[in-house]
């Protein structure tokens, strides 16, 4: 991949961007920039008690700043942002040129991976209903940014890992 250029792991919240990611950064030799721990360093914070005391927007747009702050670094490496920055417009727009995979898979598995994760907000209403909205509003953008999609309700974070990795390199093989 030409310099700067980062692999970026999509996908909501339970979906495994982050220990998919670890083992994705560790295949290919790149750091992983996780915009869960980026929040935390940045803020002192995690995503639910900021959003817990300044709310959801100032959350969103945090990670959105920091998702920008990734994918501007010159250094190739493996982003793993947060799900809501694909609702913003110049986010999505940063991720052109850069090789975005999709860890997709259901409501239900979304939920059921999500639940227990203190450091996310909204996960003490119906995870079920939240995952059903986020798939709502968020999987129609899905093809306007990811150009491969791995399905992981099946397989397991080391299997995920080397799909995305084959799927990297036969779509990308000066990686």
């Amino acid at each position: 991949m030409s310099e700067g250029r980062h692999v970026v792991l999509l996908g909501l919240m339970g979906g495994g961007k982050t220990s998919v990611g670890r083992r994705v950064a560790a295949r290919l030799g790149r750091p992983l920039l996780d915009g869960d721990a980026l929040l935390e360093a940045r803020t002192g914070r995690t995503a639910a008690e900021i959003a817990d005391s300044e709310g959801l927007d100032r959350l969103h747009g945090l990670e959105a700043e920091i998702a920008m702050e990734a994918l501007a670094s010159t250094e190739p490496a493996v982003v793993s942002p947060a799900a809501s920055v694909v609702e913003v417009d110049a986010v999505r727009a940063a991720l052109a040129g850069h090789a975005v995979v999709w860890l997709a898979a259901s409501a239900a598995h979304h939920a059921r991976a999500a639940v227990g994760k203190d450091h996310r907000p909204l996960l003490d209403g119906d995870p079920l209903a939240l995952f059903e909205h986020q798939l709502a509003v968020r999987g129609p953008l899905r093809p306007s940014v990811a150009e491969l999609v791995i399905d992981v309700e099946t397989a397991t974070k080391d299997e995920q890992a080397d799909a995305v990795v084959a799927l990297l390199q036969r779509h990308h093989p000066e990686l």
